[in-house]
């Protein structure tokens, strides 16, 4: 009966063990497979207003800025047919998300505010992302969902 016990005791122990052995290894985070997604690029987007379109093709430009820390991506309308905006949002390069709860238009003479959320860059050839602008006819009472793929060349 002892050997049953001392049997099951340990069975429990190795369990406990190999368990504690997995959590901690998959709680790191794995740095060798960890690559940087390209935010840089000109895309071909149009602009939604919930599920209808309501402008588009047009093209925009995303630019990082390395040396800034807070506001390293700079997104810009660089026809102005949709909006005339040029903004600067946080990035994260490794997931490619990027957002800003409240910037200011940098082409704008009355500094209009822009708020963008769920930015992302989808399989390195997509993006998506909500945009609000400050002068629309309810200041930031439209989200315009822009989605589209990146531009060669």
């Amino acid at each position: 009966m002892k050997k049953i016990i001392y049997f099951l005791a340990f069975v429990a122990l190795a369990m406990f063990a190999s368990c504690e052995q997995e959590t901690n290894n998959s709680s790191l985070p794995d740095f060798q497979n960890t690559t940087n997604v390209n935010i840089t690029g000109k895309w071909e987007v149009t602009a939604h207003n919930e599920s209808i379109p309501v402008f588009g093709p047009f093209t925009l430009l995303t630019v990082t800025n390395p040396e800034s820390e807070n506001d390293s991506i700079t997104i810009l309308d660089s026809e102005v047919k949709f909006w005339k905006f040029q903004v600067k949002a946080a990035v994260n390069e490794i997931d490619g998300t990027f957002e800003t709860n409240l910037s200011n238009c940098e082409v704008s003479e009355e500094g209009i505010g822009i708020k963008i959320a769920n930015g992302k860059i989808v399989d390195t050839d997509s993006i998506y992302f909500e945009i609000q602008f400050e002068d629309d006819e309810t200041p930031y009472g439209n989200t315009y969902h822009l989605k589209g793929h990146r531009v060669k060349g």
